[in-house]
């Protein structure tokens, strides 16, 4: 069954429990639901950052990015932190070296 709807094999709630005519949930009491928890935000740690003085604008950086994260602007690259995901396709995409 797909996964994000409840019916995964972490979940063990108490509908599941009856369907399967086990009760509802045995030994211990009630069922388990399972929980992603808190989304995490991305460190900033982990972005890409453009050397200016490297940067020749090309746009290679821009092109091979797959999330979109890098514009040129005024014939410079520039990441946006809220976009970039740290994969550094872009840095080995460079042929400056512009981006580490």
């Amino acid at each position: 069954m797909p996964w994000g709807d409840g019916t995964g094999p972490l979940w063990r709630g108490r509908r599941q429990h009856r369907r399967r005519g086990r009760g509802t949930g045995g030994r211990w009491g009630g069922g388990f639901v399972y929980s992603p928890g808190p989304a995490r935000e991305v460190s900033s740690v982990i972005v890409a950052r453009v050397d200016p003085e490297k940067c020749v604008g090309c746009g290679k950086c821009a092109e091979a990015c797959p999330f979109g994260a890098i514009e040129i602007k005024d014939g410079k690259a520039v990441v946006s932190e809220t976009l970039c995901r740290g994969c550094r396709v872009c840095a080995s995409a460079c042929p400056t070296g512009a981006i580490s």
